[in-house]
């Protein structure tokens, strides 16, 4: 509070206990003061005077409320109706997905990935290894572009997500992840699935698997993963979806293709 600041709360204390002490008061110039100091402190910070009256008038407190929801609310996503519904639909005929990844000290093992996936996901494109969307009542007549974030989406990738990223870190340094909504550690899905897990990630919830893919690049954390809204969890549509993620890691090969040797130089 500056000088001139000081000066005024002055002034106004002496009109009020001068109205008390003649029995005209309270004047309700505090009041008017504080409200005064945190329009200025909020203008000029974008934040609220600790001397604010307990009455603050309406316009501080919307625009308090507005900047606080920009900031820190993440969007609500929902899944329609029409889309929970398809859980009674039978699963269309898995079908075989592949893609390569490179291993090595030097990136000179080129290595394939097999795996199957229900027909009721359709490629969608994407930075990672493999992507689809749950499109069960959609063909193969589609665009591939399509995206939306409130569909189910499945992915094969190479996590750079901070949450899943050192749930895998910690596991393989023998710790036991925290903050998950389920954890379990695998041992009958294949030698590279580790661990399965359930989490709230980014304002959704993932179900996925880690499957570490590389054998000579430890911090390459690979998940087999499904993403879908909150009002999914408890309902027919989760477990099928969980289902399908089962079956991808179940069926999951791993072959070496090539070796290309490079001699040191």
């Amino acid at each position: 509070m500056g000088l001139f600041d000081k000066l005024l709360k002055g002034a106004v204390d002496a009109i009020d206990n001068a109205a008390a002490k003649n029995g005209n008061g309270p004047t309700g110039l505090k009041d008017l003061f504080n409200q005064a100091m945190d329009k200025k402190d909020e203008a000029i910070n974008g934040s609220s005077s600790t001397t604010a009256s307990s009455k603050p008038s309406t316009a501080t407190t919307s625009s308090s409320s507005k900047r606080s929801n920009c900031a820190y609310t993440r969007p609500k996503y929902t899944t329609p109706q029409e889309v929970l519904d398809t859980a009674s639909i039978p699963a269309k005929p898995s079908r075989k997905i592949e893609f390569e990844v490179f291993d090595g000290e030097n990136a000179e093992i080129r290595v394939k990935v097999t795996f199957n996936l229900s027909g009721d996901f359709l490629e969608t494109a994407g930075d990672v290894h493999y992507l689809a969307s749950y499109l069960p009542t959609i063909d193969d007549d589609y665009d591939a572009d399509y995206s939306d974030s409130n569909t189910p989406l499945f992915g094969v990738l190479d996590v750079d997500d901070e949450i899943i990223y050192n749930m895998s870190e910690k596991f393989d340094k023998g710790g036991v992840p925290e903050n998950a909504m389920m954890f379990l550690p695998v041992n009958d899905m294949g030698p590279r699935a580790r661990f399965k897990a359930k989490v709230e990630n980014r304002g959704k919830i993932e179900y996925l698997y880690y499957c570490p893919l590389y054998d000579y690049m430890p911090d390459f954390k690979t998940c087999f993963t499904v993403s879908y809204t909150h009002n999914v969890v408890g309902t027919p549509l989760e477990k099928k979806l969980m289902a399908a993620v089962d079956e991808a890691v179940r069926t999951m090969k791993r072959e070496v293709l090539e070796v290309e040797h490079r001699p040191f130089r």
